[in-house]
């Protein structure tokens, strides 16, 4: 599986690149917000990559960041989404438009999608938003050892595993949860509340 790849811009187009690696050219679909940053044709980049294999191709799509990736991940497992699908999402809606689309912060009345019509963004916003509420990373033991969430919160807990399901690191999952809890009262939120009010100090 290819990660990542590092090499020199051969040509930048709407939606793609080539990229040269040590004398062979990728050709790497790549969402908005990476084209809008990347550097411009002759750099050298590192870009994060997700090889979609299929029976009759073999197809790189790359991400700015990991955050990027993983919603990417998730996007591909709606039914009806394809790779092409997800990618072609990120080429008009950035992560945080997509998250609050999924958790019902934001309209989607307004957003126009080639190919993605309000139906299926209602498909993805009912699959997903179940799939970031009730995926937990693969260590649980290791997220349950940490001081914010030891006395056996669960909301907490769903929260943080929630977050980084969706690509934040601990740290940064652990810092949004703690702005929230500030200013409100864990027992008075809901596991959905916590993790649209992190997901809101992002935004």
């Amino acid at each position: 599986m290819i990660t990542s790849l590092k090499g020199r811009i051969l040509k930048k187009s709407q939606g793609s690149l080539i990229l040269e690696c040590s004398g062979v050219g990728y050709q790497i679909f790549i969402s908005k917000k990476l084209s809008e940053n990347i550097a411009e044709t002759g750099e050298e980049v590192f870009v994060l990559t997700y090889l979609d294999v299929k029976e009759n191709a073999m197809t790189l799509y790359g991400f700015f960041d990991e955050k990027e990736r993983e919603i990417f991940k998730l996007l591909i497992t709606v039914s009806g989404i394809s790779s092409k699908s997800a990618h072609n999402i990120l080429l008009y809606v950035g992560f945080e438009e997509i998250i609050a689309l999924i958790m019902g912060r934001k309209t989607n009345s307004n957003l126009k999608i080639p190919g993605i019509g309000a139906k299926k963004m209602e498909i993805i916003s009912t699959t997903l938003k179940d799939k970031i509420l009730k995926l937990h990373t693969d260590d649980i033991s290791d997220i349950q050892s940490v001081p914010e969430i030891a006395s056996g919160e669960q909301t907490r807990l769903e929260a943080l595993t929630a977050l980084m399901t969706l690509g934040y690191s601990r740290g940064e999952a652990e810092r949004l949860i703690r702005e929230v809890l500030k200013y409100n009262r864990s027992s008075e939120l809901s596991t959905e509340d916590l993790i649209k009010k992190s997901l809101e100090l992002t935004s």
